[in-house]
Order: structure tokens, then sequence, then C-alpha cells
């Protein structure tokens, strides 16, 4: 959610599988279920929240059915739903706003700047994981919201222009202005168009989530069933 950064995530971990967990032959590589689900999106405003819900939780029970050892969401915003959707659901899920706060823990910074959907910054998923672990966050402000929201249903729906990379590239450095020491790259949709030469660190949310997931497949932190 939505297709292509689900898309995406599936083909980073096929990818890093090889590269960093030296999977070399098709059995050394995760059974993985890409369900990509087409739900009334909630980007700007959380009024689609509810139906939303609804959706995603009889798409859960359909998991439910078929073994899966963990869950995840490949989108931040919808993390707004994940305990409402953890309750129906047998297996856990894996919350990519938590794997990104754990990797800014690990790599020591005390500021970073969030780039990430209206509904996601003023639901203060991230800022909330983030303060609990002392780190401060910078955040866009109402025009920067729309500039933000603007690329992400520009990726969507294969429209994005070498315009749309410079405007969150200007919305980036504005808040490495305010003091940020990282960018935070809350919206799945963000990595797919975001300058890869950036001048400090950047936390791809769908990389972060993907390393995560693949730990624990290597590491056989479970028994049985798929991703």
């Amino acid at each position: 959610m939505g297709p292509q950064a689900s898309a995406k995530m599936l083909e980073v971990m096929v990818s890093m599988a090889a590269r960093e967990f030296g999977a070399k032959n098709c059995e050394d590589f995760p059974e993985i279920i890409l369900f990509s689900v087409p739900f009334p999106d909630f980007i700007s405003s959380k009024k689609n929240a509810r139906r939303a819900k609804l959706l995603l939780k009889k798409k859960v029970a359909f998991l439910n059915n078929i073994d899966v050892s963990v869950v995840v969401i490949a989108c931040n915003t919808a993390h707004i739903l994940i305990d409402d959707l953890q309750v129906v659901s047998k297996a856990p899920f894996v919350s990519m706003i938590g794997a990104v706060a754990d990797e800014v823990k690990r790599q020591g910074l005390k500021k970073v700047g969030i780039l990430a959907t209206p509904s996601a910054i003023r639901s203060k998923l991230f800022q909330r994981a983030l303060s609990g672990i002392g780190v401060v966050t910078v955040i866009p402000n109402r025009d920067q919201f729309m500039e933000i929201e603007s690329v992400v249903r520009k990726v969507i729906s294969q429209e994005v222009s070498e315009n749309d990379v410079l405007r969150l590239a200007n919305v980036a450095n504005d808040l490495v202005e305010k003091g940020a020491e990282g960018i935070i790259l809350g919206c799945t949709e963000l990595p797919l168009v975001f300058p890869k030469d950036f001048q400090l660190p950047i936390f791809d949310s769908i990389e972060i989530l993907s390393r995560k997931l693949l730990t624990l497949q290597f590491s056989k932190s479970y028994t049985k069933g798929a991703l």
C-alpha cells in the first residue's frame, strides 16, 4: 500500500537477500506474499481511515488462514491502524515506524527531519516513536505538507517529473537548515523519487523494514510460514 511502494519493497527484499544475506539459489530466498490492497487512502485526511480499517481487517482475516509468520504494512501512514489490525491478526505485525526509529538510534542521531504525508505527521507516528528514545524531530510546515502530498500522489499515478524531485530536496534542505542531522523518508513512495546523493543520512523506510524482516528470516527467529 500503495502499489508502487509494495512492488518496490518486494524488489528490495529479493535484491537484499542476495546482496547482504548470501542467498544464491531459489530455495535460499524467503517465501513472501505480496498482498497489494486497493484501499481508500487517507494521505491528507483521516476521514477514510475507518473505511480503510474495516477493509484491512478483512484482509488480515484472509492472512490468518494461510499461516504467515509475520505481517508488515508497506505504508507508513497506514500504521495509524496497526494496533487495531494486530488485535485481529494471528501473526505479529512488524512496525515500519519502530524499525526506522531503531535505526536512527543505532546511528546516534539526536535531531532528524521527517518527510511524510500530512496524516502521518499529524498523527505523530514518528514523533512519538523518536521522542521515546530522546530524538528531536523537525517537521515540514503546512505549505510543505502540500508539496509532499502532491509528489506522493504523482508517484502513485506514475507522473513524477524532475521538478518533483527538486521539490522534495528543497523541503529536506529546509529541515536541514532547522538543525536536522538526517532525513526520514516516512512515506514509502518517497524513496522511489528522493535524490540518492543527498548531503545527510537518509532513512529509507522500505530498505530499513526489508533488512529487519530478512534479519528475522536468516537468523531463524521464526520457525514456519511466509513473510
